[in-house]
């Protein structure tokens, strides 16, 4: 099965997009584990393609799209986001250094690490002007890490 939306790249969007997320994983029936790291992969990488894939010099407001699709079977969610954003590919980032304690620790930073750590396939095509990424997310994935 496969679900699609298309939304403003726009932070206000963020709760259309959760809401619609929530309503494919319900109709899906995929399980809690797997629900929360779908919509953790989905708001890291959502608020990524807004925040830096549109800079002020390559914005079009009312033009700029985030487009989702969300496909499932019996094994797995598939999360495929694209947008004509600045390309950007995700799994050319470096590993994040993790702090040793907590004073250490400062906020942000991590997103892509999460969303390798809960996805077990990342994919990233750049096709002509389109960014494309693709999780998988297991329905057991969380469960068995």
């Amino acid at each position: 099965m496969s679900e699609t939306l298309s939304v403003p790249a726009d932070m206000d969007e963020l709760p259309r997009i959760f809401q619609w997320t929530e309503e494919i994983a319900t109709k899906a029936t995929l399980p809690d584990w797997t629900r929360y790291a779908l919509l953790l992969c989905i708001e890291e990488a959502v608020s990524n393609v807004i925040r830096y894939g549109y800079p002020d010099d390559h914005r079009d407001i009312g033009k700029d799209k985030v487009h989702l699709t969300l496909d499932w079977d019996a094994d797995a969610a598939t999360l495929t986001i694209e947008d004509q954003g600045v390309p950007f590919d995700p799994r050319e980032l470096a590993a994040p250094t993790l702090p040793k304690t907590v004073e250490e620790a400062k906020i942000g930073g991590l997103g892509i690490h999460l969303m390798r750590r809960y996805a077990e396939k990342m994919d990233y095509q750049r096709d002509g002007e389109a960014n494309r990424l693709t999780l998988r997310i297991r329905r057991s994935a969380v469960e068995s890490r």
